[in-house]
Order: structure tokens, then C-alpha cells, then sequence
């Protein structure tokens, strides 16, 4: 049976190749070679994540409906899509968590080893993921995996996987320093062993005078550990000065012939400062931690009367929040909702720069027709809330990304942002508390517009008070 990668890159005919390639006016052996680390690279970035333990973010973002056809491959290379959780900005999201701010120079590595502009080697690292995310949906769906399960084919298809990444790839991501470090690992413990060997008889005597100041620090150390949270670091500060006594003591013996308890005697002596280095710096965590957790109880209780300190969780992951007049909306705790509601509640003045943006909606690609059952929720609080305060007004902006037509973003940022409005104005809000305008690719929140994250967040639609 053949792997995840295999499948992915049977997926994508000699025809289909050819019609990404004129679609992006590169040639199609650059666009082969890109892929061909691309896909293997974002599932390297997977396999890295079950290896630590912390793959159920990944999972979560995987077993959602991602029906992604082979058809909107071309599509996701097009004018930008303003909502967000659109395809594109479901698998920018995924490149964040995976990839964080590697992304960039994974795209330079991409454009110098296959020879394609910067802007062709982004637009097929954006089409890349929703594919492999459909991709994976479709299988956890099939299988019915369990984030353990997916986890462990994952695990289980490793070796093919990372010996796909091309090495300039693999050396951008840092997917190479693992191994790095387990060959330094045994290059130290073989030369531990020769130094044991060498240092012969001599050896049993600064083994007992090791032991002696080991001792001391081992008895030491509980009163002396970090706070809980700090597991890692203490651990080596403990081990980097035991290595540095060996090899102290292996040189000191080497050097002085007979002269052991000499060279004994400067070893513990640098023990000695490493131990006391150890403490001075365990106390300055300690300090540091006290500090900490005086402001955080601090702002604990500065934020115990702000909207949040309202809000209750749903069993579905949601935040719910009664609103005046006794109507309940659930929505995301950073989402829209609570930000304008923040905003309506305070004392802040109204402007022309503060805006809001809506993150639960979802239109048809290059369209600008609501997916209803994915955004109602989203409108529906809107509504709910404009009922809530009668005197707040609200204008609806839309936004797109650099790619595309400048005429033709234009257009369709404006149908998108009447639409919300239409939709509001159709729950029962009167439409003179409304306005919708659409900006096209001005105002970006990511100027540069050169990676699939950047994109996402500049295909937006949002919110400005006018009046509360």
C-alpha cells in the first residue's frame, strides 16, 4: 500500500502539473521540483509534532470538513478569498503551527532550489496545504483515526517522509538537528570513554573525590531546584558542570603525572564555583517567579470586572455571554464579538481606525455568497448584539489580498461586505444602522503579501463602530 506522500503526489497528474505550471507562467519541471519538497517538508513539520507529544492541535485542525477537490487546485492560486477559515486560510493556519517563522525562508529555499519568483514558490506552498489537509480529513473520516492514530502513521511513515525533504529544505526547517545532536551525543560519551581509559588507576581516586563534591551538590539540590515549570534548565545546570569536572579532571590528571590531589583540589575548586554559580542563578529564578506571580494575581484581579470574567464555557469549546435584555451568544473568546462588545462598554472614543474583525465566516471562492451553515452563527451574534445596544451603528468593510486583478478585488471585496450587511439587516436590524464599503487590497494588515499566512490575514471582512 502506498504512503500518505506517495498517494499526495499521485494525486497531481503530468495534466494537472501542466496546467499549474502555465497558470503560474513557470515551467513545469520547477514546478515538479518544488512540490516534490513542499509536501514532504509540511508533513516532515507533522511528524515532528507526534514525535513531541503535541500533535492534537495538528489533529484538531485536520478533522475538520476539509473537502478540498483537486479542482480548487488551480482556484487556490487566484484572486484572494476574504473570509476567514476559507481553504487558503485554513492551511495558512496550519503552516503557522507547523512551520511558525520559518515560512519565509522555507519559500526563498523553495524559489533558489527550483528556480521559480518568490511569488509562484508561496502561491504552491498555500495551494499545498488544504490539499494535504483534505487530504488527511478524508482518511481520518475513512479510518475513523483518533489523533493517536493518525499520530502513529505518521510516526510509523518517518523514514520515507524525511528522506524526501530535499537537504536545503530540511536545513531551512531544522529538521536536521536532532540527528546533529545524537552524533554529538555519542562523539561525547566515546570520548568519555577514552578519557576513562587513559586516566587508568588514577581514575579511582578522582572518582572519589567526584563522588564527594557530586554528593554535596545532589544533597543540595532539592533546596536549590527551580520552580516547577523550570524542569529542563535545572537539569542542566547540574549536568554542565559535572561534564566540565570530568573533563577537568581528565586534563588536570593528564597533566600533572602523580600530582593527583593537586589537580584534584583545583577541580573541586571550580565545583565549588559552578555549585555556587548554580545557586545564585536558582535564586534569581525563584526571585523571578515570585515577581511573576505577583502580577499575574494582580491582573487577575484587575480583569475580574471586564467582560471576560462574564463568559462561561459550552461544551463545545465556545464562550457563552448574556447579553442585555437576557438574549445568549456563544462565540470564540478572542473572536469579534467580545473585541466590540469591549469596545462598546468602554470609555473609548469612536474613530476611523478601529476595526474588528469577523473570524467565523466563510464565502464560496471568488464568490460572494455566504456559506450559510458555516457563518449564521457568527451573523446571528451580530444581530443579537446590535438588539442588545439599539444605539450602537456599525460599517462593514471587506478586504482582499495582492493576488489577482486590482479592478476585479475591488468588486468583490464590495459584494462580500453588502452581503454581511444584508444578512444582518435580514435578522431584523434596521439598515440605517448599517453601512458596507469595500476597500479592495488597500489597507493591509500584511503589506508584504508573500506568505499564505500574510495573505489570510489581508482577505478579511470587519467591523467599525459609528455610533454608541
Amino acid at each position: 500500500m502506498a504512503n500518505i506522500l506517495d498517494n499526495l503526489k499521485g494525486m497531481i497528474t503530468p495534466e494537472l502539473m501542466g496546467t499549474i505550471s502555465n497558470q503560474l507562467g513557470e515551467k513545469t519541471g520547477g514546478v515538479e521540483s518544488a512540490l516534490n519538497g513542499i509536501l514532504p517538508s509540511i508533513l516532515g513539520g507533522m511528524v515532528q509534532k507526534a514525535e513531541g507529544g503535541n500533535f492534537g492541535a495538528i489533529f484538531d485542525m485536520l478533522k475538520g470538513d476539509n473537502n478540498f477537490d483537486l479542482g480548487d487546485l488551480i482556484g487556490m492560486m487566484g484572486s484572494g478569498n476574504l473570509a476567514q477559515n476559507d481553504p487558503r486560510d485554513i492551511g495558512g493556519g496550519l503552516l503557522s503551527s507547523l512551520l511558525g517563522d520559518k515560512t519565509g525562508g522555507l519559500i526563498d529555499a523553495i524559489s533558489g532550489m527550483a528556480g521559480l519568483n518568490k511569488k509562484s514558490s508561496s502561491s504552491l506552498l498555500g495551494m499545498a496545504a488544504p490539499f494535504i489537509m483534505s487530504f488527511l480529513a478524508k482518511k481520518i473520516r475513512g479510518e475513523k483515526l483518533d489523533a493517536g492514530g493518525l499520530a502513529s502513521i505518521l510516526l510509523g511513515q518517518k523514514s520515507s517522509i524525511m528522506s524526501a525533504i530535499p537537504a536545503v529544505l530540511s536545513a531551512v526547517l531544522g529538521f536536521g538537528k536532532q540527528s546533529a545532536v545524537s552524533h554529538a551525543t555519542g562523539a561525547v560519551s566515546n570520548t568519555a570513554k577514552a578519557a576513562t581509559a587513559a586516566v587508568g588507576g588514577a581514575a579511582s581516586a578522582a572518582t572519589g573525590a567526584v563522588g564527594n563534591v557530586a554528593g554535596s551538590v545532589r544533597d543540595a539540590a532539592p533546596a536549590m531546584a527551580p520552580p516547577s515549570g523550570g524542569g529542563a534548565m535545572g537539569f542542566l545546570k547540574w549536568l554542565l558542570p559535572l561534564l566540565l569536572l570530568g573533563a577537568l579532571a581528565w586534563f588536570g590528571l593528564k597533566s600533572c603525572g602523580d600530582d593527583v590531589t593537586a589537580g584534584m583540589s583545583d577541580v573541586a575548586g571550580t565545583m565549588t564555583d559552578a555549585a555556587s554559580d548554580a545557586a545564585g542563578a536558582a535564586g534569581d529564578l525563584v526571585d523571578g517567579a515570585a515577581g511573576a506571580a505577583g502580577d499575574m494575581v494582580d491582573g487577575a484581579a484587575a480583569a475580574g470586572g471586564s467582560l471576560m470574567s462574564s463568559l462561561k464555557e459550552t461544551a463545545n469549546g465556545l464562550w457563552e455571554l448574556v447579553l442585555p435584555g437576557g438574549a445568549k451568544i456563544e462565540a470564540n473568546k478572542e473572536g469579534v464579538e467580545y473585541s466590540l462588545i469591549d469596545f462598546v462598554k468602554s470609555d473609548s472614543a469612536i474613530d476611523k481606525e478601529t476595526w474588528f474583525d469577523f473570524d467565523a465566516l466563510r464565502f464560496a471562492t471568488g464568490k460572494a455568497e455566504l456559506d450559510s451553515d458555516y457563518s449564521m452563527r457568527q451573523i446571528n451574534n451580530m444581530i443579537a448584539i446590535m438588539k442588545a445596544y439599539p444605539d450602537v451603528n456599525l460599517k462593514i468593510g471587506g478586504y482582499t489580498d495582492s493576488d489577482g486583478g486590482e479592478e476585479a478585488n475591488m468588486k468583490l471585496s464590495e459584494r462580500r461586505a453588502s452581503t454581511v450587511m444584508a444578512a444582518i439587516v435580514n435578522g431584523g436590524i434596521d439598515g440605517s444602522r448599517l453601512a458596507a464599503e469595500g476597500y479592495g487590497e488597500a489597507h493591509p494588515k500584511c503589506p508584504v503579501n508573500d506568505t499564505p499566512e500574510c495573505k489570510a490575514q489581508n482577505r478579511r471582512i470587519a467591523a467599525r463602530v459609528t455610533a454608541k
